[in-house]
């Protein structure tokens, strides 16, 4: 199967394990950041989505989003706009769920994570995808 073939259920199995990748990698960044420079975690929370933003990046332009079958492709500008809304509300959200609630720090960051996703799949498949 081509990726120019891919279904959105094909899609959203790439865009699935390609997000849960760069989520790991977003994941894992704070963690070291906070244990081993004693950083706090919003701000290591920004630096994590500059590297996460890559693995994402190319991940969704080489199988989720590459040839779709009306031609379009991922836009590196138009990406990255998804991504630094996305980074800002996931910002928001993880500074709100941190100050409200006794999570612990890599669970909060998870469950912001995971909500941030949706709204970053519908903007990529239909803004980003010119």
């Amino acid at each position: 199967m081509t990726t120019a073939s891919l279904n959105l259920k094909h899609r959203l199995i790439y865009y699935v394990g390609i997000g849960g990748t760069a989520a790991l990698v977003h994941l894992a960044m704070v963690y070291l950041l906070v244990s081993y420079v004693y950083s706090s975690a919003l701000i290591a929370n920004i630096f994590a989505f500059f590297t996460a933003f890559n693995v994402s990046y190319f991940g969704h332009k080489y199988l989720t989003f590459s040839q779709l079958h009306d031609q379009k492709t991922l836009k590196l500008p138009h990406f990255f706009m998804v991504a630094v809304s996305a980074g800002a509300i996931n910002e928001g959200l993880y500074f709100l769920v941190l100050r409200l609630t006794h999570l612990n720090y890599m669970l909060a960051l998870f469950l912001v994570l995971s909500v941030v996703s949706i709204y970053s799949f519908i903007l990529s498949r239909y803004w980003a995808c010119r």
